[in-house]
């Protein structure tokens, strides 16, 4: 059966601003549909975000109103042969386009699949033919990575960022007050993250450490967390937080006053650097979980937690994560 397929010239598929996007459309025509009659050759590239409303942030009367438009930033369709006949074999066509953002004036924005919002760029290849006669042969839509170029003024911000430190305890904690043992006798876990501006390539790291307890603990994670954001066709401003990564950092009941050290990498696909557009926003924080033994068996486990933003940026090959210090 003949085909047609598309091959990047990267090996990873990874392109970013600016580059040049090159390939080859290789149309593969066997025996029994040559000669093969086409109306052309064509390959069209296309990126979009693409935007939802949150379930949990509508009712479902108010979802059969409420719609959000996509926003188009790649559109780029070529002609690589004119109308003609293709013999039995393998016949290449290369293409190149530069990875410019359409309008110019819309910023080329990163790959990045989110629960709400989803940036992707694809690449599909076509041997145009009526229907009566076979029909086209296609790719589909096939994906490809964009990656934001990095910019010195985000060097800076990451340069400049500080350490932040937090405290939970029984009355400062995001959940509010603390129940049963916890409220009366306390707990006081004091920590810090050694920036909150991150390049994506690094490792985000710190440490915490549990100075009492009331409650023995079960576990301590660190939730990595994104913030979607869009605005409606009809002008209404919505977010929607969602978990990306849980690492875990301690199990079980850990010794007071015993330094934890924090270190995990940020997972590429479903991170990007922090977006804030005219109609839509990606932002991301960090929570610490502290998760406690249950007060009575089979009760709920009680946990506290506490928020800190962050901010998230390309950074390049030039930066090396921090190595783990044991």
């Amino acid at each position: 059966m003949s085909r047609v397929d598309v091959f990047l010239d990267a090996v990873d598929s990874k392109y970013r601003a600016g580059d040049v996007v090159r390939g080859e459309v290789v149309a593969t025509i066997e025996r029994e549909d040559a000669p093969f009659n086409h109306q052309g050759v064509v390959v069209t590239a296309c990126g979009s975000v693409a935007m939802r409303v949150g379930e949990g942030r509508v009712t479902m009367l108010e979802a059969l109103f409420t719609s959000v438009d996509p926003v188009s930033v790649l559109d780029v369709q070529s002609v690589l042969a004119p109308p003609g006949r293709l013999a039995t074999g393998v016949h290449k066509f290369p293409f190149s386009f530069p990875l410019r953002a359409f309008p110019a004036s819309m910023p080329v924005y990163e790959t990045f699949h989110g629960q709400n919002t989803q940036v992707v760029y694809a690449i599909d290849a076509e041997v145009a033919r009526p229907i009566l006669r076979g029909g086209s042969l296609t790719t589909g839509m096939c994906e490809f990575l964009v990656e934001s170029t990095p910019d010195e003024e985000d060097a800076e911000n990451v340069r400049a960022s500080g350490r932040v430190e937090f405290e939970i305890t029984e009355e400062q904690q995001d959940l509010g007050p603390a129940p049963g043992a916890l409220a009366t006798e306390g707990f006081l876990v004091r920590g810090y993250f050694d920036k909150t501006s991150w390049f994506l390539e690094e490792a985000i790291t710190g440490a915490l450490t549990v100075v009492r307890s009331a409650a023995p603990l079960k576990a301590i994670e660190i939730e990595l967390c994104r913030i979607e954001g869009c605005t409606t066709s009809e002008g209404q401003a919505l977010s929607e937080t969602s978990p990306v990564q849980f690492t875990q950092v301690a199990d079980g009941d850990c010794a007071r006053g015993t330094e934890i050290p924090i270190h995990f990498v940020i997972p590429r696909l479903f991170t990007c650097p922090s977006v804030q557009a005219a109609t839509f926003s990606i932002s991301f924080m960090l929570r610490v979980l502290c998760v406690f033994e249950p007060i009575n068996p089979g009760n709920k486990e009680p946990v506290a937690v506490r928020a800190i933003p962050i901010q998230l940026y390309r950074g390049g090959p030039s930066v090396k994560p921090k190595a783990l210090e044991l």
